[in-house]
């Protein structure tokens, strides 16, 4: 690259990419950047992208589209022109691997050019960055396989090859993510079954299965409240819950939610005496509550999609994956079935 190219990119350089390569350049001129460290919190930030691009109803949904050269040159393009990670880069693949090339001197977040020296290519954010983002579209997009990074001989996720680093990742079958689809897509059809079969007999009234007038349970904290359903579902539908919640060991909760995101009953385990201590409950007893945040809301509320799979923020301070799917009762939709599962 001449002078005048380094110059132009140089240029380019925003405060975000000045302070991401002033940060990794200072952790590891410190000697604090490792891979134990880089690993999760890329993976971290890849899910949290992933989250915002929901938000903005950017997230590039593929569903079931070829995996090809084509499709991963149009997702890198889409997330350059967020990110801008890079000022030229080529993508290749097909439906077992993804080859990713960056200059060393188009990176626009190594503190090479920046100020600081080159890398080492161990500690480099961008496999885990990729490799994660790619994942969770490629699910999105029904396709059940799992996107991993190639481990270099030296224990890095990125050769050099001369000025170019190069980032190598594998698509899989991903058994476990199997496992989870079949789980919901069960859970959905015993709960819709249930529904039905109580209805016609006498057990539970149309009108109270619609019921959305949630009355506030006095002195709870976090917020509790009833409906004329909250009783039938932890009699019939907590039993069902409890039941998938074995189906595989990542699995955190399995619950059913109506469309505004109320929960009537939740997991057993989750679903304690009530102490009036509010950490132990927020944790302890999380049934009858409203879960209206964005994650909350999109599981509750998507009739487009047969499933759909989020980044979820907890409250309770942990992020994890959540993967839902409509419930219909009476040809309506009338919520969504959860399942939460660890990263």
């Amino acid at each position: 690259m001449s002078q005048k190219e380094k110059m132009e990119r140089f240029k380019k350089l925003d405060g975000a990419h000045l302070l991401w390569a002033s940060t990794m350049g200072a952790t590891f001129d410190l000697g604090i950047m490792s891979k134990a460290m880089l690993i999760p919190s890329m993976k971290t930030a890849a899910l949290r992208l992933a989250r915002h691009k929901m938000q903005n109803n950017t997230f590039p949904f593929i569903d079931r589209r070829t995996l090809n050269k084509e499709l991963y040159r149009e997702i890198f393009d889409d997330l350059n022109d967020f990110l801008f990670f890079a000022d030229g880069y080529e993508v290749d693949g097909d439906e077992k691997s993804v080859v990713i090339r960056i200059h060393k001197d188009r990176c626009m977040y190594c503190p090479t050019g920046v100020g600081g020296a080159l890398l080492g290519t161990t500690i480099c954010p961008y496999p885990q960055l990729f490799s994660v983002y790619l994942d969770m579209i490629i699910k999105n997009g029904y396709m059940a396989k799992k996107v991993g990074m190639v481990k270099q001989p030296d224990g890095s996720y990125m050769r050099r090859d001369g000025e170019w680093d190069i980032i190598e990742l594998t698509i899989e079958e991903d058994e476990i993510f199997k496992t989870l689809i079949e789980t919901l897509k069960n859970g959905v059809a015993e709960i819709e079954k249930i529904f039905n079969t109580a209805v016609e007999n006498g057990e539970i009234s149309k009108d109270d299965l619609w019921d959305r007038n949630y009355i506030p349970v006095e002195n709870t904290n976090p917020q509790k409240y009833k409906t004329k359903f909250t009783d039938f579902a932890k009699k019939y539908i907590q039993p069902v819950e409890d039941k998938l919640l074995e189906n595989c060991k990542k699995i955190v909760f399995v619950v059913l939610v109506d469309e505004n995101g109320y929960l009537p009953a939740h997991n057993s385990k989750y679903d304690k005496p009530l102490t009036g201590d509010y950490k132990k409950d927020l944790v302890g007893n999380r049934s009858m509550r409203i879960f209206n945040d964005f994650t909350g809301l999109s599981a509750a509320q998507n009739t487009q999609r047969k499933y759909l799979l989020q980044p979820y923020p907890r409250d309770v301070g942990v992020l994890m994956y959540d993967l839902s799917a409509p419930v219909m009762f009476d040809g309506k939709h009338w919520g969504g079935l959860r399942i939460g599962y660890k990263l």
